[in-house]
């Protein structure tokens, strides 16, 4: 065991199985030995011992979905050696911790009785060279910026506090960050054994950008779409789809991982659950993931309008449920996949995450911004990542995540179609704020606590929602029903929402 926690250890057998799984007879193995943990629903129930059988069910098509789109990528002729090795030298790092690490991880759990956070999404810059209608983090001047030695403590506070090895960059537009001279790829190159997902809108990915991605292998580009040419070019700006067809066609070739991040809105719910757009993204492009990020009226110029209306966000539901079945490919929506991770997964919950924006702010989500605690002044006085885990704001979220599910027997779980705080439990979120103040990061975020008609539109929606979802669940999730059943028995949702 000395070796496999040693980082000589794990750099060589990353290197071997890197070898390995390109070769014709071994990676069939491999990959079999890899799918076994999930060749049974039961299998994959290990995150709580007790979870409703829908919730098993989800779990079990997406984490299958997610290893054969990962698998697919690594036999690619393409991806580079350096790109597999990178992979399998996370899973080391993640699965195997050196003892520091772990000592690390034991005095966590017997301080704090929680699981420990799954990663990080940092936004370390606000400027952005687009200006997407509605976008929740807007665009700015390029000095509102966490600087590199305050970025870099983060990420190592995570590795050596949490045993975390995932962080997920967004922004602004993240490639064009720079402190001292360094950038996203420089902190990749730093932290070797953690793997950086980074939202991205992909203009600034040119050929020898990509090369450079390629030869790191521990990043992977997710890059925003919005459907196809008019539909992104309507939001994104004139010629925008054009580049970022152009980036994908760079990474592609120079065998880079990458996906596509969707927003999805009442404009465009039909065109990103199509047929033509799965096979155009994942099969002629050959995207390897993709996220769906429903439209949430926060940030520049928040609107209701563009946010879907609750029979159209379980038209979302069941369809992004037959893409993944039908089609074979792993795209995950953060709401409506709710039961597969059972539940929010802000504030710090165990394998869930904290946000970091450009100003030091932490919000318990990229969707809420209001913020109990800045980074700058942890940093500034010694503190630990830990320091801001800790905070009554975040720790008030993960007891009512508790209370709603993660920590109940399955009958007494919640509706986890509708996992969300600040969308989903809407005043409820209002009376968190109310009791804790912490500070709107932003001028539209205090401006919504101020805005009524918001507020009745939320609540409105919750309702709604809340009666239909909950008809769902309750059905679909509280019994097994295989994916058949649902997709014969839910088609009049597709009927109403068009």
């Amino acid at each position: 065991m000395a070796i496999l926690t040693s980082n000589k250890g794990k750099n060589l057998l990353a290197s071997l199985l890197a070898s390995a799984v390109k070769n014709d007879l071994l990676n069939p193995l491999i990959l079999k030995a890899i799918e076994r943990r999930f060749d049974k629903e039961e299998n994959v129930a290990y995150l709580r011992p007790s979870q409703p059988p829908g919730c098993v069910r989800d779990r079990f098509v997406l984490g299958r979905a997610l290893i054969k789109s990962l698998n697919r990528s690594l036999i690619d002729s393409r991806t580079p050696a350096s790109v597999r090795r990178a992979l399998f030298l996370f899973l080391f790092e993640t699965l195997l911790p050196n003892p520091r690490v772990r000592k690390a991880r034991e005095e966590f759990r017997e301080r704090y009785g929680a699981d420990l956070p799954g990663f990080l999404v940092i936004s370390p810059g606000k400027a952005c060279n687009l200006n997407c209608k509605g976008c929740y983090a807007g665009s700015g001047p390029s000095r509102e910026k966490l600087r590199w030695d305050v970025f870099d403590w983060l990420v190592t506070e995570m590795e050596n506090r949490w045993g975390s090895r995932f962080v997920v960059i967004s922004g602004g537009e993240p490639f064009i960050y720079r402190s001292e001279g360094k950038g996203i790829l420089e902190m990749a190159q730093k932290h070797r054994g953690s793997y950086f997902m980074v939202y991205t809108n992909g203009t600034l990915i040119d050929e020898k950008m990509a090369e450079r991605l390629a030869d790191l292998g521990n990043v992977t580009p997710a890059i925003s779409v919005e459907g196809f040419e008019e539909t992104t070019n309507e939001r994104r700006g004139k010629g925008v789809y054009a580049r970022i067809i152009e980036a994908m066609r760079n990474l592609r070739d120079a065998g880079v991982p990458f996906g596509i991040s969707v927003t999805a809105t009442r404009q465009n719910l039909h065109e990103i659950t199509s047929s033509e757009f799965a096979d155009f993204y994942f099969d002629e492009m050959r995207a390897t993931y993709g996220w769906i990020f429903q439209y949430m009226p926060i940030g520049r110029a928040y609107t209701l309008d563009y946010m879907l209306n609750a029979e159209e966000r379980l038209y979302l539901w069941r369809k992004t449920w037959e893409m993944i079945l039908e089609k074979g490919v792993f795209i995950s929506d953060f709401w409506n996949h709710g039961p597969a991770v059972l539940g929010c997964i802000a504030a710090g919950r165990g394998g869930g995450y904290l946000y970091v924006n450009w100003n030091g702010d932490v919000t318990p989500c990229v969707f809420v911004p209001y913020s109990p605690v800045n980074l700058n002044e942890i940093y500034e006085k010694g503190g630990t990542i830990n320091d801001i885990w800790d905070q009554p704001f975040f720790a008030e979220i993960r007891r009512w995540q508790r209370n709603y599910g993660y920590d109940k027997p399955a009958d007494e779980v919640n509706n986890w179609l509708a996992p969300c705080l600040i969308r989903d439990h809407h005043l409820e979120f209002r009376e968190f704020l109310r009791k804790h103040s912490p500070k709107p990061i932003d001028e539209s975020a205090e401006k919504a606590l101020q805005d009524d008609e918001y507020v009745r539109g939320m609540e409105e929606f919750d309702r709604e929602y809340g009666t239909l979802s909950g008809e769902i669940w309750d059905r679909y999730y509280r019994k097994p029903v295989p994916f058949e059943i649902i997709f014969e028995e839910t088609s009049e949702i597709g009927a109403r929402a068009k």
